[in-house]
């Protein structure tokens, strides 16, 4: 749970030491003050916004390979990579042997928004249903490769013959199986199924008559995480740079840690940009001033921590309690772990506050941009009196 990641990173990132260290910085630094702040994060997700998105799996019985479609879109958060790696997986052949197609509704009707952060789950299960399907299809043919390779072994023993241990094994390749399941002038089964993924587990689902018939909540399950951030701040000029932020977020049993660190690093990012820099400026005839990056600010690669530490929960994390595969959805949650910049960032202006002798009390505006930062930190011309 949240309490159990936000105690591991409190300890992890040394946050008691670090907060005394960055106290006698800020009793010794005038025109610099630091400030270190940890969040934590509960975000629920419900399958509802994506659930009803399908997929269709299709194998070539001439080399094995297999085509997938399903009903999201590429947009960078890796679905194809996770949906290819379900399939392999289901299926029991080579990842290489996966090719997934473009968003195609001509394909796969009924496409539901790709969004919620758990549009890849659902497509990830929805083409694991149809794998299901196919491995059925399959089994005979699999079963009779495997006698048949076995009475061969046999043979070769009985002959006399020493075989390796690869040559022991009886199972039939990918290859073999499928060559069997459909071939010219040879035996010919469907080898192409589809999947849907349309879980009745929240308050929105409902039967043909309209009625609900799911759980009373609006969510299927939580993800947790923790951020602890550290920042300073040029009291002068409002500028601020991020020293180090240790992230440690639980997505069950991840099907892909590579892109699930990856999306995690985008959302805190991102929201960073959101919290601290990205501010639309309109006139009051309406007009848009922030045209550009000379007058709108995504945030750079200098504005990123100069130390970033993102961790997978990994000690006993568990199945998700709906989660396809044991794992959670990632992408959007993150993004509130950014607050942890904005809350050190509070805390350097209030140390800034307190040696110009104003009130620990100030407002802030969202973003909290460097001018907004400076203004906070309550500088005056009196102050550079020698």
């Amino acid at each position: 749970n949240a309490d159990m990641l936000y105690e591991r990173v409190k300890n992890d990132a040394k946050y008691a030491l670090r907060s005394q260290e960055i106290e006698a910085f800020n009793c010794e630094n005038r025109w610099r003050k630091r400030g270190i702040s940890m969040v934590p994060l509960c975000y629920g997700h419900s399958y509802i916004y994506a659930a009803g998105s399908g997929a269709i799996v299709n194998v070539h019985g001439s080399d094995g390979s297999v085509t997938v479609f399903h009903g999201g879109c590429e947009i960078g958060q890796g679905i194809h990579t996770k949906v290819a790696q379900v399939v392999a997986m289901t299926l029991g052949c080579e990842l290489q042997a996966i090719k997934v197609g473009e968003s195609n509704t001509d394909v796969v009707p009924n496409m539901r928004f790709t969004g919620g952060s758990i549009t890849s789950e659902v497509c990830c299960e929805a083409a694991r249903r149809a794998c299901l399907e196919l491995n059925i299809t399959l089994e005979p043919h699999r079963q009779f490769l495997r006698k048949k390779n076995q009475a061969a072994i046999e043979e070769q023993q009985n002959e006399g013959k020493e075989l390796s241990p690869e040559e022991m094994n009886p199972e039939p390749s990918w290859v073999a199986v499928v060559a069997a399941a459909n071939s010219l002038l040879g035996h010919q089964e469907k080898l192409s199924c589809t999947g849907i993924f349309a879980p009745t587990t929240n308050k929105y689902t409902t039967d043909v008559e309209g009625n609900p018939n799911g759980k009373p909540y609006h969510g299927d399950y939580f993800t947790f995480g923790a951020a602890c951030s550290e920042v300073e701040v040029d009291i002068l000029t409002g500028e601020m740079q991020t020293l180090r932020s240790d992230i440690l977020f639980d997505v069950g049993k991840s099907i892909n840690p590579g892109i699930d660190i990856g999306q995690i690093e985008g959302a805190f990012a991102w929201g960073i940009g959101y919290y601290l820099y990205e501010e639309p400026l309109v006139d009051a005839k309406g007009v848009d001033r922030t045209q550009g990056v000379w007058e709108y600010k995504p945030p750079l690669a200098s504005e990123m921590p100069r130390e970033l530490t993102v961790e997978l929960l990994r000690e006993n994390p568990g199945p998700a309690p709906i989660g396809v595969l044991g794992s959670k959805a990632v992408g959007e949650p993150p993004f509130m772990l950014a607050y942890s910049v904005l809350g050190a960032v509070k805390k350097a202006i209030a140390a800034a506050r307190k040696d110009a002798g104003a009130s620990p009390i100030f407002a802030l505006p969202m973003p909290c941009t460097v001018d907004a930062v400076q203004q906070a930190c309550a500088v005056s011309a009196k102050q550079m009196e020698c």
